[in-house]
């Protein structure tokens, strides 16, 4: 079949259509894109239905009851299932994918059967898009070492290399795009390895029930034959646009298009057949994205904010701070700007588009923007966007200001918001693993917040505690002694009600009475700016865990979205901006000053500058 070419911008035209098809075809939004398939309430392309009721939203994102609808109309209830995203396979399989707000804490994959019965359990680290195979009997996760597919028969898993765009077929061939390349690799159970190389690299790949490959790129859908490599081009864009998506929905071809009209963009659909004849076209209403927002902003030190406008938001979690939504503690790699369901979300700087993908479901979708080439680059990060509104694809040149996409409505109260933090990695395009070189919350102007953070009390009436060192052996205030850890009771809120870490925190000691003669002289116990792995290793990120936070019965540190206390160890720093193994064995050593009475005055500093003291007497009896 010739290359058919879109007659306009304003109406997709092929030649030679076919009846418009029966079925309900999908929708496609104002910029190209069909629904993601794992949305917490969907039908799959076999007739299962999933519907999704959260009840709970506390140490997991969402504790869910699930009505599963078969085929043939019985009903199957699934009750307090977590998870953050959902697959349902062709035999009514539920895979449920469980992310937190760090890539560092794996990701819980479990297949349950229709009835509800757990049939396997992986925690896979560093997951990104999970996805079915076109006849729904097969599950591909990328992770950072491969492209693994699950069969959902016999529970066996065959990796492949990891790759930039994937599909799998019925058979259970496996398409890839190779990283930085226009080239497709087809794994065929029965054969070698085919190459194919397109004109340029895919942006989606799909296989049909006959097992053809589409591959579809910016401006043209190609068709393969998986059995020799054989590559037909069908059609191309003209012009005005760029062709997004591709989905097989019920057996049939979705292709999508977002085109410029009226000012605007319209999302385009074409549903075709396998031989490239039109069963249905349609069209989205024309949506205008925002302006830019910041017109007359200039490059300058200091960086804008991603939500508009560009003055200070309030803060739900900030850079360093302590979480544990169940699994294994971490800290947050970012800062959490507050904001509202569907609000704009803006790039702060220039770059290109190095990533767009989800480590589970609808609440986690990124976007990543780096610098040029493939090379090391430094750029940002902006997730939990709606997938739907996404207007970047990875490759895209981004200017500072440009609209990104929207927020994804959180499913916990008033906690809707941009997760914002810069980020280091190399390639064209990026997987997740990537390092948070430094704390983006300095980068921001306009930081303005007036309230100063807040000291508590850490063990009974003491505004601090104090343990033998690296231990939870707790001592008498009034008879201290040896080798000490100090541990302060600290937090702040920055124009929310939620409590977060504050940014900078020190601490002196002087003899009481004697403030000019201090033993210990306004000593750095920790500035959160240091680089964080938690997307990569995560080796940095526990360490500095233990190494900042005292986690006991007695200063129990928690942080969740029912629970936020956080204890620092002042005494675990040498009194550098570095945070190593040394550190731990930092201590205020009292045998090095006289037995009697002293002072221990803390300082807390927020992002805004906004500091408080807290000062307490201690005596110490060696």
């Amino acid at each position: 079949m010739s290359p058919r070419i879109f007659a306009s911008a304003a109406l997709l035209l092929l030649s030679h259509s076919a009846p418009i098809a029966a079925q309900e075809p999908l929708r496609v939004s104002p910029q190209g894109l069909f629904p993601a398939p794992s949305t917490l309430n969907h039908q799959n392309a076999h007739g299962w239905t999933l519907e999704v009721t959260p009840v709970a939203a506390d140490l997991t994102y969402i504790e869910s009851d699930l009505r599963l609808t078969s085929p043939d109309g019985q009903v199957r209830l699934l009750s307090g299932v977590a998870g953050t995203g959902f697959l349902v396979s062709r035999l009514g399989q539920v895979i449920a994918t469980e992310a937190t707000h760090s890539e560092a804490v794996p990701v819980r994959v479990r297949v349950l059967s229709p009835e509800g019965q757990l049939q396997l359990e992986r925690k896979i680290l560093g997951l990104t898009d999970p996805a079915l195979s076109s006849d729904g009997d097969q599950l591909v996760l990328r992770t950072r070492e491969h492209t693994a597919v699950l069969d959902l028969e016999s529970l066996s898993t065959t990796r492949y290399p990891r790759y930039a765009e994937y599909a799998v077929a019925s058979d259970g061939t496996l398409a890839g795009l190779v990283i930085d390349s226009s080239e497709l690799r087809l794994h065929r159970a029965d054969g070698p390895v085919i190459s194919v190389v397109l004109p340029e690299a895919a942006r989606r790949l799909a296989f049909a029930p006959d097992g053809t490959l589409y591959a579809l790129t910016a401006q043209t859908l190609h068709r393969i034959k998986p059995s020799s490599g054989e590559l037909t081009t069908l059609f191309s864009l003209r012009e005005n646009g760029e062709f997004r998506d591709l989905r097989v929905h019920r057996g049939i071809l979705h292709v999508g298009a977002r085109l410029a009209q009226g000012g605007g963009f319209a999302g385009h659909q074409v549903v075709i057949n396998a031989q490239g004849q039109m069963l249905h076209q349609s069209q989205s209403s024309v949506a205008v994205p925002p302006p830019s927002h910041f017109a007359n902003w200039q490059a300058r030190d200091l960086l804008p904010w991603p939500l508009a406008p560009n003055s200070q938001h309030p803060i739900g979690n900030t850079y360093g701070e302590y979480q544990n939504y169940g699994g294994s503690p971490y800290l947050h790699p970012g800062i959490d700007v507050l904001g509202s369901p569907d609000q704009p979300v803006y790039a702060v700087a220039d770059g290109v588009v190095k990533a767009v993908l989800t480590t589970s479901g609808q609440y986690h979708w990124r976007v990543a923007i780096g610098g040029p080439g493939s090379g090391t680059t430094q750029g940002h990060l902006y997730a939990h966007l709606r997938q739907s509104s996404i207007a970047v694809n990875v490759g895209d040149t981004v200017v500072a200001g440009q609209y990104l996409g929207d927020l994804v409505p959180w499913p916990t109260s008033n906690f809707t918001h941009v997760h914002f933090n810069s980020l280091e990695d190399r390639g064209n395009q990026w997987f997740g693993d990537w390092l948070v070189p430094n704390n983006v919350h300095e980068d921001l102007e306009h930081v303005h917040e007036s309230s100063a953070p807040v000291f508590e009390n850490a063990r009974g009436n003491g505004l601090f505690a104090f343990c033998r060192n690296e231990t939870s052996n707790y001592l008498n205030p009034n008879s201290l002694n040896g080798k000490v850890d100090i541990i302060a009771h600290v937090g702040d809120r920055l124009n929310s009600s939620w409590t977060c870490s504050v940014q900078t925190l020190r601490y002196s000691i002087y003899p009481a009475g004697n403030p000019g003669a201090p033993v210990v002289d306004n000593k750095l116990s920790v500035h959160f700016d240091m680089a964080l792995d938690t997307y990569g290793s995560g080796t940095i990120d526990g360490f500095l865990v233990d190494l900042l936070y005292k986690e006991d019965s007695t200063c129990n540190t928690d942080g969740d979205y029912n629970s936020r206390e956080f204890f620092h160890i002042l005494t675990n720093s040498n009194g550098d901006r570095i945070y190593d193994a040394a550190d731990q064995n930092e201590a205020w050593d009292t045998n090095a000053v006289p037995n009697g009475d002293y002072v221990i005055e803390a300082v807390a500093i927020d992002a805004a500058g906004n500091r408080s003291t807290a000062s307490m007497t201690v005596t110490v009896s060696n």
